[in-house]
């Protein structure tokens, strides 16, 4: 029985994602107050990505976040940095979940090891609840803190708003959130590898150990975690696997200095990023409509194994 509902659920989500999934990322500018309805009908509805041009046209960030303005700004304030061997922080590694060593350090510091990485970690400013206002505010001339035309789009306040900055090895294994989220790079490049949610019938998750890198960057388990559910593909690169999902749907999109990637929620992501990339990712609660409904029940019958067994 779970055989033949797993092939009709995979048929329904091919219908689906034929009606209404886009299968590219279009790029777009800035809408303005009079688009603002469009935009919405076009692609927040549909629960469809698209870059946009313009939104970061009056950032000062744009022309000033060069290494030695962020020292002069920054300078020995403590931040937080996540640590790890080899670049996969929230990732699995030889079959257990890891998470990174998490500490703080001078900025001053983590920029130095930015322009000299260690051969033996790799640091990467990844902390997120609003890590923007909680540690960056020294910065906060140089952007926006609340983005008027989307929280107007969306019909809701800012939820936080991250600061990233890393590592070229840094990679940000395949998840999603339940935000909408508004991703801006201001430095570098993004690249972004997405499914959409109704690909959840192909994304085949696992119950892991949860382990923790220590200050000496070896594993440990955490005794206070219990298992923890992620993604079983390849988790450097999820595209390996595509042979193993001939129906999923990925698009891969390269965010470059000056865009932002308009991120819908419940879109799975996977990020690798040029050398010293620097973002500001903003939040938005999602409208729980029927978009959530369908993608709650989605992940309830997958997570029961319901559909699972081949």
């Amino acid at each position: 029985i779970s055989l033949v509902m797993n092939i009709k659920l995979q048929e329904i989500c091919t219908t689906l994602k034929e009606l209404y999934v886009c299968s590219s990322c279009k790029t777009i500018q800035k809408p303005c107050e009079d688009d603002y309805l469009n935009f919405h009908q076009n692609y927040v509805s549909k629960n469809c990505p698209v870059k946009i041009r313009g939104c970061m046209d009056k950032w000062n960030a744009r022309e000033l976040w060069t290494n030695q303005y962020l020292s002069d700004k920054m300078g020995d304030k403590y931040i937080t940095v996540a640590m790890t061997p080899n670049g996969l922080a929230d990732a699995v590694i030889d079959d257990k979940f890891s998470l990174p060593f998490e500490t703080k350090m001078k900025f001053n510091d983590f920029l130095d090891e930015l322009e000299s990485p260690q051969h033996e970690r790799v640091l990467y400013l990844q902390k997120q609840n609003s890590s923007f206002t909680d540690e960056f505010m020294e910065l906060n001339d140089d952007i926006e803190l609340q983005l008027d035309w989307a929280c107007e789009i969306f019909g809701t306040n800012l939820d936080a708003i991250n600061f990233w900055m890393g590592d070229s090895r840094a990679v940000t294994s395949l998840h999603k959130d339940p935000y909408e989220n508004m991703y801006s790079v201001v430095r570098g490049c993004k690249t972004f590898t997405l499914y959409p949610p109704l690909d959840r019938v192909y994304l085949k998750y696992k119950d892991y150990s949860t382990w923790r890198y220590n200050s000496k960057l070896i594993l440990e388990p955490c005794k206070d975690i219990g298992l923890t559910p992620w993604i079983d593909i390849n988790q450097r690169n999820p595209l390996i696997d595509l042979d193993s999902m001939p129906g999923a749907s990925p698009i891969v999109v390269d965010v470059y200095e000056g865009e932002t990637l308009y991120l819908p929620s419940y879109w799975y992501h996977h990020v690798q990023q040029t050398h010293g990339t620097i973002a500001i990712n903003y939040w938005y609660d999602i409208d729980y409509g029927p978009n959530y409904g369908l993608h709650s029940l989605l992940d309830e019958l997958m997570n029961r194994n319901i559909l699972n067994s081949q």
